[in-house]
């Protein structure tokens, strides 16, 4: 299998950099998300909230997220492809053309300075602390903020290592969160992040974004910040994060939205960690949610990492609003959502 992919990847790469590839620069990995999740509102569809993207299955045995990728690095050049399958991919790129619901990553760097990158393709975004590979964050579940902005963008990025603990990101997208673009005369994108580790063990963050999510001849501006700070001392770790976004409304005036999250997780040992977490977001007019919504949500879980690569899950779950948006059987609704998931993830 992996001479055909290195084989695949080869013929991606070969006219982007001209030069042989040797297949010791060739980088191979895997991640397999199972999961099951019981929503004790047991909804008719068997679907979790909507604004979830990630273990959104009720009641039954599923996939999360299954990846396999492909990376390349010279001193120069660096290519990633990675493809997927599972509930992430099926609900997070449920507006994608069909070859674009597979695609995880698919991008070609070029090194145009010793410490400047410019990277060009399908890329994980420069907002969030949080990632699709659920074994590399702090929860089963991912936060409200995570969920609700872009996991990638596609276009353009320039990174820059200002020293060892400053780099800064530019991007140019294909909008907000797209694959392709799906009307002809939405406007790219624009971001930018800047990271800092002032001192080991913490790391502050500032990312933004700014596009129009009109269609001519309406324009509908967007403007989005994401701040977090993150710390690991000993046993201890604390999250801070929190969105804030504006829009222009089609009437006149300007919407607005934001989250916030807090979490704090402890080592027992070091196979054995717990986490709590508390969270709030607010989106009233639906800018970026389905529907306007304002809710609250405690979640705590127990992780087991049986060996380095893989790791059991354990969380539970509760979402809070002040109005009935959580689906009952029967159309009836509640104020109330609550859920117990557990997880096994491998990495290889």
């Amino acid at each position: 299998m992996k001479p055909l992919l290195s084989f695949l990847f080869s013929l991606l790469i070969i006219p982007a950099i001209g030069q042989d590839l040797n297949k010791d620069n060739f980088n191979f990995s895997a991640y397999l998300e199972t999961y099951y999740s019981y929503d004790f509102n047991q909804p008719d569809d068997q679907n979790r909230p909507d604004f979830l993207y990630n273990f959104s299955r009720h009641n039954e045995f599923s996939i999360n997220l299954a990846m396999v990728k492909m990376a390349y690095q010279s001193d120069g050049i660096r290519a990633n492809l990675a493809l997927m399958a599972g509930t992430y991919a099926q609900f997070n790129m449920a507006n994608e053309p069909t070859w674009a619901q597979f695609i995880n990553e698919a991008s070609l760097g070029v090194r145009l300075h010793e410490k400047l990158w410019l990277d060009i393709g399908v890329m994980p975004s420069h907002i969030g602390f949080e990632t699709w590979i659920g074994a590399e964050c702090w929860h089963l579940s991912r936060s409200l903020l995570a969920e609700n902005s872009p996991y990638f963008l596609t276009g353009a990025r320039l990174s820059y290592a200002v020293k060892e603990n400053i780099d800064l990101t530019l991007w140019a997208s294909n909008g907000w969160q797209n694959v392709q673009r799906v009307e002809r005369n939405r406007g790219l994108g624009l971001g930018f992040g800047v990271t800092h580790r002032p001192i080991p063990g913490l790391e502050i963050n500032y990312a933004n974004y700014l596009g129009n999510e009109g269609i001519d001849p309406v324009k509908l501006w967007r403007f989005f910040n994401n701040f977090y700070l993150q710390s690991e001392v000993g046993y201890w770790g604390l999250t801070l994060g929190t969105d804030y976004g504006i829009q222009q409304a089609y009437l006149g005036g300007i919407n607005q939205w934001y989250g916030l999250t807090a979490s704090l997780r402890r080592a027992i040992d070091e196979k054995v960690y717990v986490a709590a977490r508390a969270e709030y977001y607010s989106d009233p007019k639906g800018i970026i949610l389905n529907e306007g919504l304002k809710v609250s949500g405690l979640s705590c879980n127990l992780d087991y990492h049986y060996n380095p690569s893989a790791l059991f899950r354990l969380e539970v779950r509760q979402f809070i609003s002040s109005e009935g948006v959580f689906s009952l059987p029967g159309g009836r609704f509640s104020k109330g959502n609550t859920a117990v998931t557990a997880s096994f993830s491998l990495s290889f």
